[in-house]
């Protein structure tokens, strides 16, 4: 009877080890535990072998799993240098978002990086800093880019001096055109991680994917770029020309979209926010008249421009569009699926902006292309409001103050994640 047992035992692992895979090996924890420890090599063999096709799903995802820690592995672990670009100058004393930053960045304990740059004024600048001053040790490890943005509208600094604010399309653009090229993995690796420290670009998840590969390249040893779904702020004191303290905290957010130069009365706009975030008791009509909070927890409105930016390149003059009426641009702005698709994850729609479409010529991988820019002009209407916690007093609240790459705060992109869960329990099945 003995032997009879363990037949199937036998039968079992010998399938394993020939790379031939049924349920019994994936419900099986201890099974999934080897392919978890797999090198990618390995677990192409199971997939070449897969005829069914949940497994060969599973194996899909596992070789996924085993790619992102292939890429760990080969990138080399421990404590790293780091850098804060201060991307720009206060242009009032009553916003001192650059300064208390730079004062935030230099004093703050878990905050500050071995080295500070505060002359730079574009992104290929800093990526020529990150390749022209690697550290001796190895790549480098939290890169802090400290930009005024948002998340309709990007980064406000350029690719290149002179340029528009960082979105999407300047990106790509970037990208085709030479202007921003990966750097090396000895300069970034998976284990890099740039902190775009600035107002809601957590929420633009596409452009924090397109940094990370414009950055690194399209491979998994590319840095990890995240940022804040909310608005970010930073205060500092000094006294006699040092800091005596500096803090970083919040605001959320609400907010609705009109076309520039067509801004509704205030009892519209709180019937359109009223509207739009049915769940919330914020007395919209008195936010609007506020400039700033009386208190901590009190709404208040600001004002944004909204600029959307966006390109189809064609592969040559005949299959470019006529544009010569404003029937035939609306005609094409409805027609690019993938730009109403943007919009709409941004809570957006062509309505919300004026227009101009015209033709251009762009360099793409070197070569001359014909192309068409359409560019919208939008206003935002925005409430804030501070994030909070009780006070000591009760009823009173204050602000919350910390770092943003708190979760509650920060979302980012990770080519290379290390497992979440012990051996077997990384890659579900079924």
């Amino acid at each position: 009877m003995a032997g009879w047992r363990a037949l199937p035992r036998v039968l079992k692992e010998r399938r394993f080890r020939t790379h031939r895979l049924d349920e019994t090996h994936l419900v099986d924890a201890g099974y999934r535990a080897r392919l978890e420890a797999m090198r990618p090599e390995q677990v192409r063999r199971y997939l070449a072998c897969a005829t069914d096709a949940v497994i060969a799903d599973y194996l899909q995802r596992l070789l996924e799993f085993s790619r992102e820690q292939a890429a760990l592995a080969a990138a080399p672990p421990g404590a790293r240098e780091g850098v804060t670009f201060i991307m720009g100058e206060d242009r009032s004393p009553d916003n001192r978002f650059y300064q208390a930053a730079a004062d935030y960045y230099a004093s703050d304990p878990g905050a500050r990086t071995e080295e500070m740059e505060r002359n730079l004024r574009c992104l290929a600048d800093v990526r020529d800093y990150l390749e022209n001053h690697r550290p001796a040790g190895g790549p480098w490890g939290v890169v802090n880019i400290v930009s005024h943005s948002y998340e309709w509208g990007g980064l406000s600094v350029p690719v290149r001096e002179g340029q528009g604010r960082t979105d999407l399309t300047a990106v790509r653009l970037a990208i085709a055109s030479g202007d921003l090229r990966p750097l090396a993995d000895s300069v970034v690796d998976c284990r890099t991680d740039f902190r775009i420290q600035g107002c809601a670009l957590g929420r633009d998840t596409a452009l924090l994917r397109l940094l990370s590969i414009a950055f690194g390249g399209s491979d998994l040893q590319r840095p990890r770029v995240g940022s804040s779904r909310y608005f970010v702020f930073y205060e500092s004191q000094r006294d006699g020309g040092l800091v005596q303290s500096a803090g970083q905290f919040f605001a959320e957010y609400w907010y609705v979209v009109y076309p520039k130069g067509q801004r509704p009365g205030n009892e519209e706009l709180a019937r359109r926010f009223a509207e739009r975030y049915p769940a919330q008791t914020i007395d919209w009509r008195s936010a609007l008249g506020r400039s700033g909070p009386r208190r901590p927890g009190d709404p208040w409105y600001r004002m944004f421009s909204l600029p959307a930016t966006w390109l189809t390149v064609y592969p040559d003059s005949v299959a470019l569009p006529r544009l010569s009426t404003a029937v035939a641009r609306r005609t094409w702005l409805e027609s690019q699926a993938e730009l109403g698709l943007r919009l709409q994850s941004l809570g957006l729609g062509l309505d919300d902006f004026v227009w101009t479409v015209r033709d251009t010529s762009i360099v793409d991988g070197g070569d001359l292309r014909r192309a068409v820019i359409a560019v919208g002009r939008g206003t935002l209407a925005c409430i804030e409001r501070d994030v909070v916690e009780p006070d000591t007093l009760p009823g009173s609240q204050r602000r919350v103050y910390g770092s943003a790459t708190q979760p509650l705060f920060w979302q980012e992109e990770t080519p290379a994640r290390p497992p979440a869960q012990p051996p077997g329990f990384n890659v579900s099945f079924r």
